[in-house]
């Protein structure tokens, strides 16, 4: 589903498979070898809705694997969007959303854009695959009514606050 609206994966990675661990989720390069395993919170492991929820979020990050780059605000708020949106379309469940401040932030940004058009994000990974690469002039160039602070947020480099 993420490929069909955001755009196919970069299959140079290989995915080994998912764990739990206590500082999950996240995305774990293990020998710099273009290999991914991910990571969810030891809770979804006993709560298959959190589980969906977390690994619908971490699979915008295996679109385009960074390498252990951290993820800029505009791929977190993708993240953040689709893991609701998966939850809402394939579970019937529409409630699902983040609870930390930043990940609130980077959602309530891209939620308009997304809900106008979403394959804008296929759009910018045609341009540049690798979304925390992103340019302002490209967000710029597909969103032309941001405003220029807003731009600068969503290419600054995420921080998990």
């Amino acid at each position: 589903m993420a490929e069909e609206l955001f755009g196919p994966r970069d299959y140079s990675y290989t995915i080994l498979g998912i764990e739990f661990v206590a500082d999950g989720p996240r995305i774990w390069y293990p020998g710099n070898r273009k290999h991914i395993i991910i990571q969810l919170d030891p809770s979804a492991a006993m709560d298959m809705s959190r589980a969906c929820y977390q690994m619908a979020h971490e699979t915008i990050h295996l679109l385009a694997p960074s390498g252990g780059q951290n993820a800029n605000n505009f791929e977190e708020g993708v993240a953040c969007y689709f893991a609701a949106y998966y939850m809402a379309k394939k579970l019937n469940k529409p409630n699902w959303q983040p609870t930390l401040p930043s990940y609130k932030r980077a959602l309530e940004l891209v939620t308009p854009l997304l809900n106008k058009d979403i394959y804008c994000v296929r759009r910018i990974r045609g341009l540049q695959p690798s979304l925390p690469k992103i340019s302002s002039e490209e967000i710029s160039t597909e969103f032309p009514d941001l405003t220029s602070e807003e731009v600068d947020f969503l290419i600054k480099k995420f921080n998990r606050t």
